[in-house]
């Protein structure tokens, strides 16, 4: 697969406001474009066999140790790695640092 991030966090609320802080942290090349869709976004590949090179979304936690079952959290699937995925995970990690407190970063 690819390189999977959750995102906690003991206020939920706020966890449409950071997708979206999130999506507009990236920058990429003409090759990629950014599809919004209800509880997250995708940076899409044109004309690759797997289009989806990184994947946000916002999802109920099931049958996680890092998360409290039934929670929501940040999903973050990145299905490229390399300096592509690295530069997009900082510009990421960089957006969330603003909600130091209320924000949790976790290798799943």
């Amino acid at each position: 697969m690819g390189w999977e991030y959750g995102i906690r966090t003991t206020n939920p609320v706020i966890l449409p406001r950071i997708v979206k802080r999130l999506a507009d942290s990236l920058t990429f090349s003409d090759l990629y474009k950014l599809e919004h869709y209800e509880d997250g976004f995708a940076l899409i590949q044109e004309g690759s066999s797997w289009p989806e090179a990184l994947q946000v979304s916002i999802e109920v936690a099931s049958g996680m140790d890092e998360i409290v079952e039934g929670e929501l959290y940040i999903y973050c699937l990145f299905h490229v790695g390399g300096e592509f995925a690295a530069n997009w995970l900082k510009q990421m990690g960089a957006a969330t640092n603003q909600d130091d407190n209320e924000l949790d970063w976790f290798d799943l």
